[in-house]
């Protein structure tokens, strides 16, 4: 016997025949908030990622408390995982947003991603703005994957700004093995001159060898 459907999908088919009619309800803030929810949760059973990415990135730009059901409905109801170039530049705009409460959501979302957003994360720690890549490496020491801690490592080899550089030595002092006290000294070696990057790195190794211990 085939299983019937969810009333909430039931429902959601009789709100709405197409797309179409679901984002003009959603881009309406004269609609109210039930509809425009219903609209959201339709276009998202619909797997429409891109949209809602540019959607959330244009229409939420500043913060109004009206908006955070919305914004928290969106994060918490994606199907699928952002994946293509423009969805990437999409988060990459929300993570710069003037909106507090975007802005946080959007780091929440990318530190629980995984190791999907990977590629992603190595686009921040390239960028030209020191202070992007130093949020890329504020991210990099939250998520949970192997593949983190080597791409920490490869960025302490490369960066040359040293708040971006004791950034990711005061992370990799937390996340880090006993192994990185090696990497660790040829970087303070190189800085010898630098009492900052010296004390840094100190510290960092002292927090690796009370892990050892």
């Amino acid at each position: 016997m085939a299983l019937k459907k969810s009333t909430a999908t039931e429902n959601q088919q009789r709100l709405f025949n197409e797309f179409p009619e679901a984002q003009k309800v959603f881009e309406d803030p004269r609609e109210s908030e039930e509809r425009r929810l219903e609209a959201l949760e339709y276009i998202l059973s619909r797997k429409e990622i891109s949209y809602i990415l540019r959607i959330l990135s244009e229409q939420f730009q500043t913060n109004d408390i009206r908006d955070h059901v919305y914004i928290n409905c969106a994060f918490a109801t994606f199907g699928l995982k952002p994946k293509r170039e423009e969805d990437f530049d999409k988060m990459f705009e929300m993570l710069q947003s003037d909106n507090a409460y975007l802005r946080n959501a959007a780091i929440k979302f990318v530190q629980e991603y995984g190791k999907e957003a990977k590629v992603f994360i190595e686009k921040l720690m390239s960028s030209e703005d020191r202070d992007i890549r130093i949020f890329a490496i504020n991210i990099l020491g939250d998520v949970n994957y192997d593949e983190s801690i080597d791409m920490m490592r490869y960025f302490i080899t490369k960066e040359k700004d040293l708040n971006a550089l004791m950034t990711a030595v005061d992370y990799l002092g937390e996340i880090g093995g006993s192994e990185d006290i090696a990497l660790l000294e040829a970087v303070k070696a190189q800085y010898k001159d630098e009492p900052y990057v010296t004390f840094g790195i100190d510290m960092a190794i002292e927090k690796l060898k009370e892990e050892v211990c």
